[in-house]
């Protein structure tokens, strides 16, 4: 479990902004700093997620299954679209699975049924998404597969 001072490390107080709001100033405005700074905050999000998430190996391999194949198919530009889409929808939803999971654990340490029922629905979430790509996969791959099978 990690320590509030390590949560907030990046975050500003909310109090700031409300203060900032009732007397009229504008927040600090956009600095390529502060974005690189986002950015990397990301990327550890990101890296935390394929670190410590078995689904997100699965997930991986399937993209790299997919992409492979779509490069030996020659699949069409739309194709490629739509499968890179299914991709980044699982990997989308898997990190925010694994953010709501985060939340509740850290919300309520010991176990409890509607904790247990969010992170259900946060998976259902994933699931559902995972299965739907992998019938669009099989709609574009199975065709050109079939016909070089057959020859």
């Amino acid at each position: 479990m990690t320590n509030n001072t390590e949560v907030n490390r990046h975050r500003p107080d909310v109090s700031t902004f409300k203060s900032e709001a009732a007397s009229g100033k504008r927040p600090e405005g956009f600095s390529w700093k502060s974005r690189g700074r986002s950015f990397g905050y990301a990327f550890n999000g990101l890296l935390h997620a394929f670190k410590t998430q078995h689904n997100m190996w699965l997930h991986s391999l399937a993209a790299i299954i997919a992409v492979c194949l779509g490069g030996i198919l020659h699949i069409s530009k739309t194709q490629w679209a739509v499968i890179l889409l299914c991709i980044a929808v699982v990997f989308s939803l898997e990190i925010v699975n694994t953010a709501i999971e985060s939340l509740a654990d850290f919300v309520h340490p010991q176990l409890h049924p509607k904790m247990g029922l969010v992170k259900d629905l946060a998976a259902g979430a994933v699931l559902i998404a995972a299965v739907i790509s992998f019938i669009i996969g099989c709609l574009i791959f199975w065709p050109p597969l079939w016909a070089l099978v057959k020859g």
